[in-house]
């Protein structure tokens, strides 16, 4: 197949990742690959390294028609967010060719929020099973087989990668001041006040009162929330440090840390920062926004590879009992890597992106609707089990705000 795959960046986040590692490995089975992008950035050189060409554009529908006219493809994969969006001009685009170029989007955030796209738009494929169950929710949408005729999932692909060799660990520490007897959190994000969220802080301050000898790594909190830790009277249990776009010195920060706290106000469609962790054999503790987006709950499974955990009181007795337990976390570790690495497989996540290009160049419906479906109604019964929390005062808190939230969005639908 002749693939054009369309993305907003060429940045460095979650997006242009597997946009890029899709693309490689497409190239890989035999197709011809070219990337369309509205913006570069660093990983047009990975592309560049790969031989697969690279068009940047203008936000311009006639630019991207043009470019559409020259690559001729025989199939659109692009990436959306499901909503209107700075760059949503592929469909004025397409109206300026000669024939209309199938089209499988890449949901984002699964959000079906951006009617227009209905009209050109042959696939959606969502980034997670439960972005899809919630995609189909949020639009009040029967979660059916007729659901995933035109719809169907591929996980974000993730390859293995192994830990930082030990010694290059233990100096890191060491450097960092961290001690033989002593338990290392981490919380590895952007510096955006969006990805933010006081649990994580409110949670280790109490498992230290009760576990005096763990500390945790922030790499990188927002600046105002630096300053104050810095300035705080236990600044000696926390090691700041800025964030950092080497790929070895993530890895080396990750494969240092013992477990990982992954706190976020708007929640996962999917989730690298959980999943590069847990591909390095770490236990995860996240929480739960069941009025957001909810795929931590499917990628850290709870009491297996790590807690869900979505109160201060909860998640710090997770961090104590972790610190605690040396070789239970390392059980958990290595349960959330087997995880982790069947659930993002690259090879299953190509795969089931080609089946579907195959589909929508031939006008045909899913192949995989039936097992999709019983895949998706399975991840559902799980988000339902675990989304609104494990002890009753994450009930208490969990509940009610969702379903104001749903509340909300059901009457702004009818108004």
């Amino acid at each position: 197949m002749k693939v054009l795959i369309l993305t907003n960046s060429l940045g460095l986040g979650g997006t242009e990742k597997a946009a890029c590692r899709w693309a490689r490995g497409l190239q890989a089975r035999g197709h011809a690959v070219a990337v369309v992008s509205l913006a570069d950035g660093p990983r047009h050189q990975e592309l560049a390294r790969a031989a697969i060409p690279v068009r940047i554009t203008s936000a311009a529908a006639g630019e991207l028609a043009a470019r559409l006219r020259e690559l001729d493809p025989e199939v659109i994969h692009a990436h959306a967010p499901g909503y209107p969006h700075p760059g949503d001009l592929l469909g004025a685009a397409l109206k300026l060719l000669p024939r209309k170029i199938p089209v499988v989007q890449t949901n984002i955030f699964g959000r079906l929020q951006n009617p227009a796209e209905d009209v050109w738009t042959d696939f959606r494929l969502f980034i997670s099973w439960t972005s899809g169950v919630q995609a189909a929710r949020r639009a009040y949408r029967p979660l059916n087989q007729a659901f995933f005729e035109r719809a169907s999932v591929a996980v974000y692909p993730l390859d293995p990668v192994e830990p930082a060799p030990a010694a290059a660990v233990a100096a890191f520490r060491q450097t960092h001041g961290v001690t033989g007897n002593e338990v290392l959190f981490g919380r590895l994000s952007r510096p955006e006040p969006n990805k933010w969220s006081e649990l994580a802080l409110q949670a280790f301050r109490l498992a230290r009162r009760r576990q005096g000898n763990i500390k945790l790594l922030l790499r990188e909190p927002p600046p105002a929330v630096a300053a104050a830790l810095r300035a705080g009277p236990d600044a000696d249990a926390f090691i700041i440090l800025p964030a950092t776009l080497d790929e070895a010195e993530l890895r080396l920060t990750l494969s240092a840390l013992d477990a990982v706290l992954h706190t976020s106000s708007i929640g996962e469609s999917f989730g690298y920062g959980i999943a590069e962790p847990m591909n390095l054999g770490k236990p995860v503790i996240t929480h739960s926004v069941p009025w957001q987006d909810q795929a931590q709950i499917e990628l850290v499974r709870h009491g297996e590879g790590g807690f869900v955990t979505s109160t201060p009181e909860a998640m710090g007795a997770a961090m104590v009992a972790l610190a605690r337990d040396s070789s239970g976390r390392e059980k958990m570790g290595r349960q959330a890597q087997a995880h982790i690495r069947v659930l993002a497989n690259p090879e299953t996540s190509l795969h089931r992106l080609e089946l579907i290009l195959a589909a929508a160049r031939e006008n045909r419906p899913n192949p995989q609707a039936a097992v999709d479906f019983a895949r998706a109604r399975a991840t559902a019964d799980y988000l339902d089990a675990h989304q609104f929390g494990h002890t009753w005062r994450e009930q208490l808190m969990l509940r009610p705000l969702h379903y104001r939230v749903r509340f909300h969005e059901w009457r702004h639908r009818h108004t």
